[in-house]
């Protein structure tokens, strides 16, 4: 940790494809306040225009919503700076900077115009922010959460001089003790020298009072400003462009047999991976090395953490087994959150909250009294995920969820798992032995027997390598006909038939309308009855898998 007066690099964000959108001028900054209150628990991000108060110059930021305070006098909304969006710059600007009204005097920035974005995700961050003034409630919250590292950045000035300092450091200490007028909270941060050369420095930061009792040592004493506080920092993220990623990623038995071989996918944030295949083609020995569960070669890694990294990569996952009878059959779903989510370094009383909420949002909040051994086989499916999710994870995995489950259920469970994907924001994969199952995913990952990964991209993008970009001559018969599908085959132009039943699809490269009147001239002189005909049936994942594990296609892998 050094010593600094400017601000951290943020990377830009990617903006979802959907966003709630209002606009508010800075005279009426209650009404934008009030807007967030309704939305208080959504992560809001925001664009804010005006002048900053210190330099009385033009600024313009990206930032994400930390707080907002709608009182009798002070009107503010505190904000985490995503982005710089200044034409000159003359300094840098604070990472967590406080916004007013257009004529505010008192915070960072004077606001002209406030616009509020509202990603409909729910906010999933863990950190806080304090002004100086509340640094007793600061130390009491600190006290609460028992976390191992916590991150602090202060502004304020040096107590010896007034000097305008920016702190940052881990966390020491923190206490309340009464004081002549109103009670204090005080905070012991460690800063490590820039140049790592010398003993760290322990800053004890104090809140303004109008009455300062003494202090060890004036000049390593800071009165705060503005709190900016971590706690959970231990099992921050490494910076990384892909969620997960699997690189030449190899399984090997101890007698030579390569159960996966040479696996290289990647899916970004909030991406969804659907992982199908035959039985015994490796799937879910690629989850099992993705996670770091069985020894692998080649690269595996998750938010940036290699998966060999074991105590490290395992905050960063959730993992949902096809068994559910791991759980505590006679333990309610919310004992069961707690006793796993134990294994996290999460307090129990925020495991409790976390847990509620889950249920909650899942729509089995009412059955959080019951012995998991009687809830439903869908039910117990939710409550698992709900373990999963606890410690918050920047993937979930899952291993055949819809297994057993009637096509209703299954269903059900996939947008089950959308709102997951959406009100979270976590990044879901899913073997599955059902390819339909594949249409609710972003990405799809084809594993076949024998070869391990020989397709992986979009399903729309694969469903194009087939011919004619995955359009066919659909054809319907009256009644199964087993001769139908060789018929076609031999129909000059036809590349291959797939067929379901009465369906046969008959892909082409050649113009759809000129083969489907050979198929029904075909089918006419064979006397085999047609009833629908249409020139320009869409290809499903189903049509694909069928064609790629029948060597009719040749899967191709995305970069």
């Amino acid at each position: 940790m050094v010593e600094t007066s400017g601000s951290e690099p943020v990377l830009p964000r990617e903006v979802p494809s959907f966003v709630e959108e209002a606009y508010f001028s800075g005279a009426r900054i209650a009404d934008a306040i009030d807007w967030c209150i309704v939305r208080q628990d959504r992560e809001i991000h925001c664009e804010v225009q005006g002048i900053l108060t210190s330099s009385k110059t033009e600024v313009r930021l990206k930032a994400r919503i930390l707080r907002f305070k709608k009182g009798v006098i002070s009107r503010r909304i505190v904000v985490l700076l995503e982005e710089d969006m200044r034409r000159k710059k003359t300094g840098d600007l604070d990472l967590v900077l406080t916004v007013g009204s257009e004529s505010a005097t008192q915070e960072d920035v004077a606001a002209s115009q406030i616009t509020l974005q509202n990603y409909l995700k729910r906010n999933m961050f863990d950190d806080l922010y304090y002004d100086g003034r509340e640094l007793q409630q600061a130390a009491k919250d600190l006290a609460k959460m028992k976390s191992k590292e916590i991150l602090c950045t202060i502004w304020g000035h040096r107590a010896s001089d007034k000097l305008p300092m920016t702190i940052k450091g881990d966390l020491v200490s923190s206490t309340t003790k009464a004081a002549p007028i109103l009670p204090e909270g005080f905070l012991e941060v460690r800063v490590e020298p820039e140049d790592t050369v010398g003993s760290p420095k322990i800053y004890l930061v104090a809140q303004p009072q109008l009455f300062i009792g003494p202090f060890s040592n004036p000049v390593l004493t800071v009165i705060a400003e503005k709190v900016y506080i971590r706690p959970f920092a231990w099992k921050e993220a490494p910076v990384y462009r892909d969620v997960l990623v699997a690189r030449n990623l190899t399984v090997t038995t101890k007698a030579g047999k390569k159960l996966i071989e040479n696996v290289t996918f990647a899916i970004k944030e909030g991406e969804m991976l659907a992982i199908i295949g035959e039985s015994g083609a490796g799937k879910s020995t690629c989850i099992k090395a993705l996670i770091g569960d069985i020894p692998s070669t080649g690269v595996a890694r998750i938010a940036g953490i290699d998966s060999r990294n074991a105590q490290k990569v395992r905050y960063f996952f959730g993992y949902c087994p096809q068994d559910l009878s791991y759980m505590y059959e006679t333990f309610t779903p919310l004992e069961n959150i707690v006793a796993f989510g134990k294994q996290y370094d999460i307090p129990e009383w925020q495991l409790i909250e976390e847990g509620k909420t889950l249920l909650r949002d899942f729509g089995i909040i009412e059955k959080g009294g019951s012995p998991t051994g009687k809830l439903s086989g869908g039910q117990q499916r939710r409550a698992s995920v709900a373990i999963a999710l606890v410690h918050r994870p920047k993937v979930l995995l899952m291993d055949e969820p819809t297994s057993g489950l009637d096509p209703d259920n299954r269903n059900e469970l996939w947008h089950f798992l959308d709102m997951v994907n959406k009100e979270y924001g976590t990044s879901i994969v899913v073997v599955t032995h059902y390819p339909a199952e594949a249409e609710f995913c972003d990405k799809v990952a084809v594993f076949l027997r024998g070869k391990s990964l020989v397709a992986f991209g979009s399903p729309a993008k694969l469903k194009e390598s087939l011919p004619s970009r995955g359009f066919a001559v659909g054809v319907v018969l009256e009644e199964v006909d087993p001769r139908a599908r060789k018929m076609l085959e031999e129909v000059p132009g036809v590349s291959f038939v797939l067929q379901r039943g009465e369906l046969l699809k008959v892909f082409t490269e050649e113009p759809l309308e000129t083969i489907a009147e050979k198929c029904m001239t075909t089918l006419k002189e064979k006397s085999i009855g047609v009833k629908i005909v249409k020139t320009k049936a869409l290809a499903d994942m189903v049509d694909y898998y069928i064609a790629i594990t029948r060597g009719l296609v040749i899967g191709t892998i995305e970069k």
